[in-house]
């Protein structure tokens, strides 16, 4: 009986197909397009503001495409990080620079996830345009 319970969960890992699409890839690549160009600005004009609301739109899609992730592992927490004490208040370059190295950081993850999106798609994107 256990077998014949958890046969449709090993049927379904087993095709990822069963996964509902989300979007096109051609949306996704279009919406990664720009939240590239966004933050390459912000690697060279560090702004506070636009920095938390490109993250915030940046996690989302990436989150709707790849599912949730836990970017907060001990590598990504130390991005960005000066000699500073954990908690000390940043002065204004300092803020910069930690704005730069996150962007910076976060292009690379938006770079290769639309490279292999490109590549051979993803199972939750579909070939249809919208």
């Amino acid at each position: 009986m256990a077998a014949a319970v958890g046969l449709p969960i090993l049927a379904a890992v087993a095709n990822p197909g069963s996964r509902p699409t989300v979007m096109s890839r051609a949306r996704f690549l279009s919406e990664t397009d720009q939240l590239i160009a966004i933050g390459e600005s912000l690697s060279d004009r560090p702004d506070w503001d636009t920095f938390r609301t490109w993250l915030m739109d940046s996690d989302r899609l990436l989150e709707q495409v790849w599912g949730r992730m836990d970017r907060y592992h001990l590598a990504w927490l130390n991005v960005g990080r000066d000699s500073q004490a954990p908690g000390s208040r940043l002065d204004d370059e300092g803020q910069r620079r930690f704005v730069a190295a996150m962007a910076d950081a976060k292009l690379a993850v938006l770079r290769t996830m639309r490279a292999s999106v490109q590549r051979q798609g993803w199972r939750t994107l579909s070939e249809e345009e919208e």
